[in-house]
């Protein structure tokens, strides 16, 4: 069987698709959508793994942070979206 490649996402995959990123804080659990664009018009084509460290959360000030695309409120998904584990880096 055929191993697939996995590439990480970018920014510009996000832009292209007109998804925004959907932020959680690992340390408390608040999170919430930031805009994709401004973030590719500062960063450039920066992974969603290299852009963690960018952030630190509004409410407890936390800097361990989850980034995915925001499926949710682009309608790509019904129900409820939730945080799950880790993925290994």
């Amino acid at each position: 069987m055929r191993k697939a490649s996995v590439e990480p996402v970018c920014l510009d995959w996000l832009v292209e698709r007109r998804l925004n990123l959907w932020v959680w804080c690992e340390s408390c659990s608040h999170h919430k959508v930031v805009a994709a664009l401004p973030l590719y018009e500062k960063y450039g084509d920066a992974p969603l793994h290299a852009m963690k460290h960018k952030f630190r959360c509004a409410q407890c000030g936390g800097r361990e942070i989850f980034l995915r695309p925001d499926w949710h409120s682009a309608g790509w998904t019904r129900g409820v979206v939730s945080k799950h584990d880790k993925l290994p880096e």
